[in-house]
C-alpha cells in the first residue's frame, strides 16, 4: 500500500480496483458477510437458473432470510433490508398493531374482531385489513404505532387502505423485517403473541410447505403476501429432527417486479403467480433438507 500511495500509477490502479469493487456490490445481490452458511450459495446459485433459462426476467429482484430458532443463528441473507411491495404481507403487522392497542386498553378484542382477524390472517381479506386500519385511526397512525414501539421493523410502512381491486402497491415492508417478525413473536415478544400464533397456524394457501416434500408432520405458522408484481411468503416451520426434537426456523422469500403493475400483462396474473410460486416451494424446500440434514438428517436436495 505504501507504493501506491506514494505511486500515482499505483494510486491509478487502486483507484481502479475500488471502483470495480464498487460496481461489483451495486449489480450483484447484497449479502451478509458474517454469514457462512453455505445454503446463501445454493440459494443464489439455484435462483440464478431459473434468470439464465425463465422464468424469472432482468427486471425481477428476490429476497431471502433463513433464521434458525433452536441455534438463534441466520443462514441466509440475501437483500433482506431492501423494501419490497408489501402486498398482503403487511397483515402481518396490522395484526401486530391492533393487538399492541389491545393490550394498551385502547381497543377490545370482540367477537366482530375475532372474526375479522380470521378473515384477514386465514383468507387475507382486504375487507377486514381495512377494518383494522380504521380501527386504529389510518394507514398514518398505524405506521406511527408500529414505528414508536417496534423500532426494528425499519423497512415497513403502512401508508394506504388496500383497494377494493385488491392491488396495494405503497405499502412496504422487507424480508428482514418479516423474519424479525416472526423471531420476536417465537420469542414471546409481541403482545398476545399466543393469539397471534393461533391466526397464523390456521389452513391457508402458502408457498412454502403445501406441493413440497416438507413432511406432513411439519407445523407452519405463515402469511403469503400476492399482487402483480409482488409474491412473498413468510413464517416459521417447525420440524422434527431424527431423534424428534422439535426444530423451529423461519423462511422468508420475495419476488418482486416492479414493472409489473403499471406495465402491460404478457402474462396472465395467475400463470406469473403460479410459476414463482414454484420456485419460492423448491428454495423452502432446499432450506428444510439443509437444517434437516445439519441435525443428522439425510434428506436429499433435489
Amino acid at each position: 500500500m505504501k507504493t501506491y500511495l506514494y505511486n500515482p500509477f499505483g494510486l491509478l490502479i487502486c483507484c481502479g480496483v475500488a471502483v470495480l469493487l464498487c460496481v461489483a456490490t451495486t449489480t450483484h445481490a447484497k449479502y451478509d458477510p458474517t454469514i457462512d452458511s453455505p445454503l446463501e450459495q445454493n440459494i443464489d446459485d439455484f435462483v440464478k437458473k431459473f434468470r439464465r433459462s425463465g422464468p424469472l426476467a432482468a427486471t425481477e429482484r428476490t429476497s431471502f432470510v433463513v433464521y434458525d430458532l433452536s441455534k438463534g443463528k441466520k443462514l441466509v441473507s440475501i437483500n433482506e433490508d431492501t423494501p419490497r411491495m408489501a402486498a398482503s404481507l403487511i397483515k402481518n403487522f396490522v395484526m401486530l398493531v391492533y393487538f399492541h392497542e389491545v393490550k394498551q386498553k385502547r381497543l377490545t378484542h370482540t367477537n366482530t374482531n375475532r372474526y375479522h382477524l380470521r378473515q384477514m390472517i386465514r383468507f387475507s381479506s382486504n375487507r377486514s385489513t381495512n377494518h383494522f386500519i380504521r380501527l386504529v385511526g389510518g394507514p398514518t397512525k398505524a405506521s406511527r404505532i408500529l414505528k414508536a414501539n417496534y423500532p426494528y421493523f425499519k423497512q415497513t410502512r403502512i401508508v394506504e387502505y388496500i383497494p377494493l381491486n385488491g392491488r396495494t402497491y405503497r405499502n412496504k415492508t422487507s424480508a428482514q423485517d418479516l423474519n424479525k417478525f416472526y423471531v420476536q413473536l417465537w420469542h414471546k415478544n409481541l403482545p398476545y403473541y399466543e393469539k397471534m400464533k393461533y391466526y397464523l397456524e390456521l389452513p391457508n394457501g402458502d408457498y412454502i410447505y403445501k406441493k413440497t416434500r416438507i413432511p406432513a408432520s411439519a407445523k407452519v405458522y405463515n402469511k403469503t403476501g400476492t399482487v402483480y408484481g409482488l409474491i412473498g411468503d413468510s413464517g416459521i416451520i417447525v420440524m422434527r429432527d431424527p431423534k424428534g426434537k422439535l426444530r423451529p426456523y423461519v423462511f422468508t422469500g420475495l419476488i418482486e417486479d416492479t414493472s409489473k403493475p403499471y406495465g402491460r400483462r404478457r402474462i396472465s396474473f395467475g400463470a406469473w403467480v403460479n410459476q414463482r410460486a414454484s420456485i419460492l416451494r423448491k428454495v423452502s424446500e432446499r432450506a428444510y433438507g439443509y437444517i434437516y440434514n445439519s441435525y443428522g438428517g439425510k434428506f436429499v436436495i433435489r
